[in-house]
């Protein structure tokens, strides 16, 4: 799992001290943190995989209200629309404070090492056992 950070300098700065106070960058197994600097890349890496982590920040992000709609010199140039972020499922989470923002990436994290990895099956029966079906259910699908 990869961790992507968008924002400004301040943001990305502050980001990255929460990640060292949270041990965060030991936890990742094979991924990484990123800090993305365009818009384009980050619209690209969300189309790809939605399921990574990404932090954006909320200086970023443009709503679809009254100041988007009549005082665009208000809006960010290289602010992403919200609109895109819910289609893709990103826009669902809002961290006020930073011990929050620290629980939640350690969940993401602990849900994605849940998961068992394609080396780890060998058969049809470890598919099953890693949906955990039970032996009946294994028995119905293969026809006995």
């Amino acid at each position: 799992m990869n961790i992507y950070i968008y924002g400004s300098a301040a943001f990305n700065n502050e980001i990255h001290k929460i990640l060292d106070h949270g041990n965060i960058r030991f936890k990742i197994e094979d991924g990484k943190i990123t800090e993305i600097a365009r818009l384009q890349d980050l619209k690209e890496l969300i189309k790809e995989d939605p399921y990574q982590i990404f932090l954006i920040d909320e200086n970023k992000i443009i709503e679809n209200d009254f100041i988007s709609k009549y005082l665009k010199f208000l809006i960010p140039k290289d602010g992403i629309q919200k609109s895109f972020l819910d289609q893709y499922g990103i826009g669902d989470i809002s961290q006020r404070n930073y011990s929050d923002l620290l629980i939640y990436i350690e969940k993401r994290l602990e849900t994605v090492m849940k998961k068992p990895k394609a080396t780890e099956i060998n058969s049809v029966e470890d598919i099953f056992d890693a949906f955990e079906y039970s032996e009946a259910e294994v028995n119905e699908k293969k026809g006995e």
